[in-house]
C-alpha cells in the first residue's frame, strides 16, 4: 500500500491532513445516512446524491460496490441498506474504525479496507459500483487515482466521481456573508476551553471537469456525463471541513426549506436538469459536479 507524505499533500491525497481531522474533530465521526426524514442539511445533501445515483443506476446491476475515501460511510450506508455488498477503503484506520461501529449500529455490514487510492488492493475488474465523495479534489494527480478507480470496475460498471473544486463564484457566494455573521456569534459565545481545535489545512485543487475529462481518453469508458450538484448554499459557522452542523432546530427548518427549494426546482426546471433531478444544475453554479460513466 502507498502512504502520502507530509511534504506532499496535494500530489497524494492530504492523507495525514485529513486523518488528523478525523482524529482530532468531533464532526468527523458523524455518518448522515438516515432511512427516514433528513434533520439537517449534511443528511439532505447525502440522500439526494443516493437518489440521484440510484436515478442513474436503474436496470443496471449492482452487487457490490467499492467507495474510495470512504471514512464514515454515509454514501456506502445507502448501498448497504439497499443490499448492496459494501467496501470501504480510506488511508486512516481510525475512521474506518468508525465506520465499522456506525454500520453495526444501523444493521448494515461492509468490508473496510486501509489503503491508499492511488494504489488500491484490489483486482482488476471487481466491483459494479466505484464511487467517491468529496475525494478527487485533494489530488494534483488526478489521473492516477481515476485510472485505479477504472481498472478495478467491472465492464458494465459504474463510476461516480462527486467533486467539489476550489470555485469561489458558484452557488455560495451570495451567501457567505450569512456565514460570516454565524461565525462571529459562534465564536463569541463559545468558551475557549470548548472551541475545537483549529483544522488542519488540507489541499483542494480548482480542477473543473475540462481537467478531468482528458484524463479519460484512452480508456475503456463510455457514456461519460458531468453535471453541477449541490444547488444551494451551505449555512454554518464553520463551513470548513468537516461540516459544522447548526443547532438541531435550525438545520431541522433549513433542511424542510431546502427540501421545498428542491421541489421548486424539480416543478419550475424539469426539462433543464440533469435525469430530471432538482439536485442536479449547470456545473458552474453547483458547489460540486459529477462525472460518472460505465466501464466497457
Amino acid at each position: 500500500m502507498q502512504y502520502a507524505c507530509k511534504e506532499q499533500p496535494s500530489s497524494l491525497g492530504s492523507v495525514d491532513e485529513f486523518d488528523q481531522n478525523w482524529q482530532e474533530r468531533k464532526e468527523a465521526k458523524y455518518n448522515h445516512w438516515v432511512r427516514g426524514s433528513v434533520q439537517n442539511q449534511v443528511q439532505l445533501a447525502f440522500r439526494n446524491h443516493w437518489t440521484l445515483f440510484k436515478k442513474i443506476l436503474e436496470g443496471r446491476s449492482v452487487r457490490n460496490c467499492l467507495e474510495v475515501g470512504g471514512g464514515r460511510g454515509s454514501l456506502s450506508s445507502y448501498f448497504a441498506d439497499h443490499g448492496v455488498n459494501c467496501t470501504l477503503l480510506d488511508t486512516s484506520a481510525s475512521i474506518l474504525e468508525t465506520a465499522e461501529q456506525i454500520f453495526k449500529a444501523n444493521g448494515h455490514t461492509a468490508s473496510y479496507i486501509e489503503g491508499n487510492a492511488m494504489d488500491m488492493p484490489f483486482e482488476d475488474n471487481s466491483f459494479d459500483v466505484v464511487a467517491s465523495i468529496g475525494l478527487l479534489e485533494h489530488f494534483e494527480d488526478i489521473k492516477t487515482p481515476i485510472h485505479e478507480q477504472i481498472r478495478v470496475l467491472r465492464p458494465g460498471g459504474t463510476f461516480f466521481g462527486y467533486i467539489v473544486p476550489e470555485r469561489p463564484d458558484n452557488v455560495q457566494k451570495n451567501y457567505n456573508w450569512i456565514n460570516k455573521v454565524l461565525k462571529f456569534f459562534a465564536n463569541t459565545l463559545t468558551s475557549t476551553e470548548n472551541k475545537p481545535p483549529p483544522k488542519t489545512d488540507i489541499f483542494r485543487s480548482d480542477f473543473g471537469s475540462e481537467r478531468y475529462l482528458p484524463v479519460l481518453e484512452g480508456q475503456p469508458v463510455e457514456n461519460i456525463e458531468v453535471c453541477g450538484m449541490y444547488p444551494l448554499p451551505m449555512v454554518s459557522h464553520s463551513p470548513e471541513f468537516p461540516f459544522s452542523l447548526l443547532p438541531k432546530p435550525l438545520e431541522w427548518l433549513l433542511a424542510r426549506i431546502f427540501s421545498f427549494v428542491l421541489w421548486c426546482r424539480k416543478i419550475i426546471f424539469a426539462k433543464c436538469l440533469y435525469q430530471g433531478h432538482p439536485w442536479t444544475c449547470k456545473e458552474e453554479f453547483g458547489q460540486a459536479f459529477l462525472l460518472t460513466f460505465t466501464k466497457k
